[in-house]
């Protein structure tokens, strides 16, 4: 009992960090705003930290997006073109803790290369109703490179849209910092198990 609650004391403010840092995570909504890159799009990353439905709305800009949802792994998850927003993309999905990257371009070439690579047409994506394409062998680097070796893109085209219950940014591999203060941890841990069976 007296180890536990040592345990418990030395941890604490480890606990009370990481519980500060997933209430600020779960901000309700991120405005995003940009301009297309030479190839006619831009990628957005960012991070869930727990299990969320994330909702991606445009806002403004471009008259004819496309949203299109990749993994950490660059999978591509789902794309959208239309919605019950009209022209705007409108795209809400349940995700588990991660980084996610959303590539935003124009209709129609990023939904041409999903689908010519086995994604799943679909008129709903579980929540709202419009035109998807689901799942496939599409990558995020794949549409990227599709995209910039066409012609007629939309360079310097302004954008923008709010993505709600996640933070922007994210590493898909874990950064020096958290390591550390893993490693700090559990190396107190031993210390004290140490400790506590010398005084046994």
């Amino acid at each position: 009992m007296q180890l536990t609650t040592t345990i418990a004391r030395a941890l604490r403010p480890t606990l009370l960090a990481a519980a500060a840092a997933l209430t600020m995570a779960q901000a309700q909504a991120v405005a995003v705003s940009g301009t297309w890159n030479a190839a006619g799009f831009d990628t957005v990353r960012f991070t869930v930290a727990t299990a969320s439905t994330v909702d991606f709305t445009y806002t403004s800009g471009y008259g004819d997006p496309t949203f299109s949802l990749f993994d950490a792994t660059g999978a591509h998850l789902i794309s959208n073109d239309d919605s019950n927003l009209g022209l705007y993309s409108h795209l809400t999905q349940n995700l588990g803790p991660g980084v996610y990257d959303l590539l935003v371009s124009y209709c129609c070439q990023s939904i041409n290369y999903a689908w010519n690579l086995g994604a799943t047409y679909a008129s709903n994506d579980g929540f709202n109703n419009g035109s998807y394409w689901m799942g496939g062998t599409g990558t995020l680097s794949g549409m990227q490179a599709n995209l910039g070796g066409l012609s007629g893109n939309r360079q310097g085209q302004a954008y923008a849209l709010n993505i709600s219950n996640v933070t922007l940014g994210g590493s898909t591999v874990p950064e020096p910092a958290s390591l550390a203060l893993v490693g700090a941890a559990l190396a107190g841990l031993t210390l004290l198990r140490r400790k506590m069976k010398a005084k046994a």
